[in-house]
């Protein structure tokens, strides 16, 4: 079902860190336009001089969500390791949050992951190149067996976030 324009909740409060957007932009099936247009829209807010922290924890979790994507689809778990957003997705709030927005099963394989990555941290963190995390890519198969779920839920996951952000849109964004 294509949302309208009275799905969105228009919030009237203006807060620094909320992009505008016009509803039309919003009212859109796809899920990944939905995102890229939100997230881009807050790379814009920190390239105007707004410091991360000044975020709501929804526009975070959002960005967090699009790095997690990015590196898994683009490498896999250790990877994303290797590029140094590990602290971002294990020590922030982020499986909490995809709880709190109903992507549970992707916010199982984040726990899990983060507890791989705590057992075994020090040795993980000593991988500098691509090269040397495909060597050793086998002396890890719990990763792989992660990397494997990710694809099979994403698709279902990003839906569930996205009628999240439709219901929230507050918390994301001011339509105007």
């Amino acid at each position: 079902m294509k949302p309208d324009k009275d799905t969105f909740y228009k919030n009237k409060t203006d807060k620094k860190t909320l992009p505008h957007i016009n509803i039309e932009e919003l009212i859109n099936d796809d899920t990944w336009d939905l995102f890229f247009k939100l997230i881009s829209n807050y790379y814009k807010l920190l390239d105007n001089q707004l410091e991360e922290h000044d975020l709501t924890d929804a526009q975070r979790t959002l960005m967090a969500f699009n790095i997690l994507y990015g590196e898994i689809t683009t490498g896999c778990f250790l990877e994303l390791i290797k590029n140094g957003y590990c602290n971002y997705i294990f020590e922030f709030r982020f499986s909490e949050t995809l709880k709190k927005w109903e992507a549970i099963e992707l916010a199982a394989i984040i726990d899990q992951a983060r507890k791989i990555y705590f057992l075994k941290k020090t040795e993980l963190e000593t991988l500098i190149t691509t090269y040397e995390i495909f060597e050793i890519y086998h002396h890890y198969p719990e990763f792989n067996v992660l990397d494997n779920a990710f694809f099979k839920i994403i698709n279902f996951q990003a839906d569930k976030i996205k009628r999240y952000i439709q219901h929230h849109i507050d918390e994301f964004a001011i339509v105007v």
